[in-house]
């Protein structure tokens, strides 16, 4: 079963960041690929976590850019090289079963697209994940027991 636009984890971040400009064929691959990765880091226990500071700026943007030349001309060994580094995994069915649709799309322009505009595309996920956090914020505000009196 293919996962539809509505349903995939990828579509529910994305959704926190309406404002921005959708985005169409590799370079949606691309993005989604990207907010994956982000998603499936291991904040807490991996080495990624404890150098927050420099991720954005440097260690997303530089292990992305330096796979799609190490890893081959597939989006498979991409994401092998990549994720490995970074310690990510999908962590839930839905995110596991997007990851396989996305693997399985044509390489070459995907890949394209993260070698060449690394930066735009790790500026896109930022700015979703900030929305992202910025929802769940707002959400945990709304609904905590010490706000309803």
């Amino acid at each position: 079963m293919t996962p539809t636009r509505a349903t995939t984890p990828t579509r529910t971040w994305l959704d926190a960041a309406t404002f921005l400009p959708p985005v169409t064929g590799a370079a949606a691959i691309a993005e989604r690929l990207l907010l994956l990765l982000h998603y499936g880091i291991n904040w807490d226990n991996g080495w990624v976590g404890r150098r927050r500071e420099l991720y954005w700026d440097h260690h997303l943007p530089d292990r992305v850019r330096v796979a799609t030349y190490t890893g081959g001309a597939d989006l498979d060994r991409w994401w092998s090289t990549v994720a490995t580094d970074l310690e990510s995994a999908p962590s839930t069915k839905e995110q596991r079963l997007e990851l396989s649709v996305l693997l399985r799309e044509e390489s070459i322009p995907v890949l394209t697209l993260l070698r060449e505009n690394t930066t735009a595309l790790v500026l896109r996920t930022r700015i979703v994940a900030e929305a992202v956090q910025a929802r769940r914020s707002t959400t945990a505000t709304l609904t905590s027991p010490r706000r309803q009196k």
